[in-house]
């Protein structure tokens, strides 16, 4: 019966930290969804927007366009506007001896950061040595926190796409009998009965759990211990305590690895040093524990500046010019109209017209485009997208103009920085808290 009893305890328990994860899961709704958007127009797809057109259809703005008989172009500022940032950054990085490819991982997490606003570091151990892995906010999930510093953390979880052998491989501490009742756990989404949507992969042969991590309290006992000279704690009030025994409740680190039928794989305290979870993030900028990034203030700027750049392709497509107007009655003998157009010239039309006079001779008509001022506009959006983002063309290493001095380019250089400076100090804090981990493991 207590076996039965502590079956049905753990059951329950997995169920409950499952609901408790799906639902701060699906707070985090939005922010998977705005980083998707921001993702599409940093690597091109930027006609990806939803609209209605006039029948109250839903489609893409690229479906509509093309069905208006326009060519949706678009010209990515966004993507350059990245490297650039990027770039700046790692020129400044000094060659970590940490761990192996840091600055390689911080380069790419600095590039997520200006697209989503939020970056993810798992530290922990890996065949005896630390190691550092990015860590997909789409795979994230984390209880709402406003504190910039995030000290007001209390859950947080990874989704893990892993084969079964692997997930087995990892929990069962070499014991066979462990290993079977692990296999038993597993089974996939599909047959787990009610199965939250963050527990469902979409990895070929692979199955998803969740490592969550939870702070509890603790009730214990603390007293020093004069030859270590230090406290130590414990559940239960020790035998022979040294000096300054109390009661008192502490926070914990505890993780708890679940499968998507709620089955309780592992859980243990936080094995560390530091005694915390082994994740290091960033939210950025945190107000109100709303996250705005830097690719998200461009997008309207981006968008207008395609629209206006597909409007004057349009407009010169559909103006006419190169038109041949020749009259009827002069063809000459021998010519069909398909011959004529394709002597003068095959890229361009012949219109057949009957002249009033018998003196009309042929004669070529070429206009150009409506001059609806498409183009001061576009110089206007361009100069707006600069001015936004904070990074000029000097930033992003354009050549000067033959009037600007050395001394005005490189203060527009410096001012760019300026401009940029509380992002990189931003992520710089996150590097010395992950550092910090790091030699804490």
């Amino acid at each position: 019966m207590e076996n039965t009893q502590t079956i049905q305890q753990t059951a329950q328990k997995g169920r409950m930290l499952l609901s408790l994860a799906d639902r701060h899961w699906q707070r985090l709704r939005s922010l998977r969804e705005k980083r998707t958007r921001n993702r599409n127009y940093t690597y091109g797809n930027q006609w990806c927007d939803t609209v209605s057109d006039e029948f109250g259809n839903r489609m893409s703005e690229y479906e509509l366009l093309r069905q208006s008989g326009k060519e949706p172009l678009s010209n990515n500022l966004i993507r350059q506007l990245v490297k650039s940032v990027v770039g700046r950054f790692r020129s400044g990085l000094p060659e970590s001896e940490q761990a192996p490819g840091l600055n390689e991982l911080d380069s790419r997490l600095m590039e997520e950061f200006l697209i989503s606003g939020c970056c993810f570091q798992k530290i922990g151990h890996a065949d005896g040595t630390a190691r550092i892995e990015n860590v997909a906010p789409d795979h994230i999930l984390l209880n709402p926190v406003t504190d910039p510093l995030g000290r007001d953390c209390s859950l947080i979880g990874q989704l893990h796409d892993l084969p079964p052998t692997d997930i087995i491989r990892l929990h069962a501490n070499g014991s066979r009998r462990r290993a079977e009742a692990i296999a038993r756990l597993l089974k996939p989404a599909d047959d787990a009965g009610e199965c939250p949507e963050m527990m469902r992969s979409r990895k070929t042969g692979c199955l998803r759990v969740l490592e969550l991590w939870t702070r509890e309290s603790r009730e214990g006992y603390e007293w020093h211990d004069t030859e270590r000279g230090e406290w130590l704690f414990a559940t239960t009030p020790p035998d022979n305590p040294a000096t300054g025994l109390r009661w008192t409740l502490r926070s914990v680190w505890r993780c708890h690895w679940l499968t998507a039928g709620a089955g309780i794989i592992s859980q243990y305290d936080s094995p560390f040093a530091h005694r915390q979870h082994p994740y290091a993030f960033k939210l950025y900028p945190l107000v109100d524990g709303e996250i705005h990034s830097l690719v998200e203030d461009v997008i309207d700027q981006q968008k207008y500046v395609n629209r206006l750049i597909t409007l004057v392709d349009h407009i010169m497509g559909a103006s006419a010019k190169g038109v041949l107007l020749y009259p009827d009655d002069i063809l000459p003998e021998g010519y069909n109209w398909d011959d004529l157009r394709y002597a003068w010239s095959k890229p361009n039309a012949i219109i057949p017209y009957h002249p009033r006079c018998s003196t009309d001779k042929p004669q070529q008509i070429a206009t150009n485009a409506t001059n609806i001022g498409a183009y001061e506009m576009l110089n206007l959006q361009m100069r707006l997208f600069e001015q936004i983002s904070g990074v000029s063309g000097a930033l992003q290493g354009q050549q000067a103009s033959g009037n600007v001095g050395a001394k005005l380019y490189e203060s527009q250089i410096a001012n760019s920085s300026i401009a940029l400076s509380d992002l990189f100090e931003s992520f710089e804090s996150f590097r010395r808290d992950r550092d910090l981990k790091l030699r804490q493991l």
